[in-house]
C-alpha cells in the first residue's frame, strides 16, 4: 500500500510539472457585429456620442461579458497598433453590450471614426479584439452645407401634377479623388445618378417625415463612381409625401408642408494631395422631364417610354439646351440624416398570368399585392 501511494503521488506531481509550464488558454469568446446607432458602417451619423453596440459568441454555455474596452482612432493604422487618438475607454467593469455611448473627443463633422472592441469573460479572460468597424460623421451644422435648395422653373402655386424633373451637374476632374461623399435630400422622393449609373441600392430615399419640422438627407460613398476627366451628376425627383397633388385621407393633400419637389445635393471629394472640392446644388444646374409623366404616392406612376433620354446623365451628354434650375426656399424643417436601414428591392417577380380584354389593353396579373416598378 506503501508503494501504491508513492507511485500514485509520483503520477500526480509528474502532470501537474508539465501542465505548469503550459501557456494559460485565452478566451474563447469572440466579439461580433459591431454597430454604430444600430447600423453597420454607417455614413452620416449626426448623434454627437453615438451609441456603439455588439455581440459575442462562444462555443461553451453560460459564457458572459465581464469587462469591456472600446478603441476609437481617426486612421485604421493607428487602431491595427491598437491606438486610439479619439477614445479609449480602459478596462471597463460591466456587462453593457448596447448603446455604449461614444465618450471621447468631442467629433467634428466628415470625421471618419474607426473602432474595435474587446471583452473580459466570465473567468476574467481577455478575449481578441474584434475587426475593424467604422462609421462617418455626418453634417452636423447649417453652416456645413454649401448646397442651395433648387427646383425646376415654375412658380410655387405650381404644385399639381407635373413630369418628373431631371437635374444634372457637369464637371471635369484632374485626377480621380481618394474619397468622396455624397449628401443628399431630394423631396419628395429621389434617385441619384452619377456617370450613367444610379448610386447606392436604395429606393424611396428619404424616408417620410413632418417636412415643416424635419427632412433627412441620405449620405452615399461616390469614391469609386468618379474617374479623371468629365463626370456628370444626375438626380430624378418624385412627389412623394411632399406634394400630394392628389385627394388623399387624412388630407395629406392639404399639409402645411406641401410643395413643389425640390433638390439639395453636395458631393465632397478629397484627393491625394489633401486638397478638397465641392459640387453643390446651385443655379447652374441643369433641368428637364423624361418619360415619367406622372407620379403619386397613392395613384402611382405613368411612364411614357417614348419620352425617354438616352443617357441623360452620362459625363459626355450635351445638356446646352436644358434649362437652368432655379433657386427654391426648400421645406422649413432642419436637416437630419437618414440613420434607419433603407428601403431596397427584396424581390423581382414573374406574371403569374397574361390577358387581354380588348385589343391594345394588356393585363400582367402578378396574383398577389406588391409596392415596386414594372419592368418590360
Amino acid at each position: 500500500m506503501i508503494q501504491m501511494g508513492t507511485i500514485i503521488l509520483a503520477q500526480w506531481i509528474a502532470v501537474s510539472s508539465v501542465g505548469a509550464g503550459l501557456p494559460q488558454l485565452g478566451s474563447d469568446v469572440r466579439v461580433t457585429d459591431l454597430r454604430c446607432e444600430y447600423l453597420v458602417n454607417p455614413l452620416g451619423v449626426d448623434a454627437a456620442q453615438p451609441r456603439l453596440s455588439w455581440k459575442l459568441e462562444s462555443r461553451w454555455r453560460g459564457q458572459k461579458q465581464t469587462a469591456y474596452q472600446i478603441l476609437v482612432a481617426g486612421s485604421e493604422r493607428m487602431l491595427k497598433d491598437d491606438r486610439a487618438d479619439l477614445w479609449d475607454s480602459g478596462k471597463v467593469q460591466s456587462d453593457q453590450s448596447i448603446h455604449v455611448a461614444y465618450s471621447g473627443r468631442p467629433l467634428a463633422s466628415r470625421t471618419r471614426c474607426y473602432w474595435k472592441v474587446r471583452v473580459w469573460d466570465a473567468d476574467g479572460k481577455a478575449c481578441p479584439f474584434s475587426e475593424i468597424a467604422t462609421w462617418d460623421m455626418g453634417l452636423l451644422t447649417p453652416q456645413d452645407w454649401k448646397a442651395q435648395w433648387i427646383s425646376a422653373p415654375g412658380k410655387d402655386e405650381d404644385k399639381g401634377p407635373q413630369p418628373a424633373p431631371l437635374f444634372r451637374k457637369s464637371f471635369l476632374l484632374d485626377e480621380a479623388p481618394v474619397a468622396a461623399r455624397v449628401y443628399i435630400c431630394g423631396l419628395g422622393y429621389h434617385e441619384l445618378r452619377l456617370n450613367g449609373q444610379k448610386v447606392g441600392d436604395h429606393v424611396l430615399d428619404p424616408a417620410f417625415t413632418r417636412y415643416d419640422r424635419r427632412a433627412l438627407y441620405v449620405v452615399h460613398d461616390v469614391t469609386n463612381q468618379l474617374k479623371k476627366g468629365p463626370n456628370a451628376l444626375g438626380v430624378i425627383l418624385g412627389n412623394g409625401w411632399y406634394n400630394m397633388h392628389t385627394r388623399c385621407v387624412w388630407d395629406f393633400d392639404k399639409a402645411p408642408w406641401r410643395d413643389r419637389p425640390v433638390l439639395r445635393c453636395q458631393l465632397e471629394m478629397t484627393f491625394a494631395d489633401g486638397s478638397t472640392r465641392v459640387v453643390a446644388s446651385d443655379a447652374t444646374w441643369r433641368v428637364s422631364t423624361g418619360p415619367i409623366v406622372f407620379d403619386s404616392i397613392r395613384n402611382g406612376e405613368t411612364y411614357d417610354a417614348r419620352l425617354e433620354i438616352p443617357n441623360w446623365d452620362a459625363a459626355d451628354f450635351d445638356d446646352i439646351n436644358w434649362p437652368l434650375a432655379q433657386i427654391d426656399s426648400g421645406p422649413k424643417g432642419e436637416l437630419r440624416s437618414q440613420m434607419m436601414p433603407a428601403i431596397k428591392v427584396t424581390q423581382t417577380l414573374k406574371s403569374a398570368r397574361l390577358a387581354e380584354p380588348k385589343p391594345g389593353v394588356v393585363v400582367f396579373d402578378f396574383g398577389q399585392n406588391m409596392a415596386g416598378w414594372a419592368r418590360l
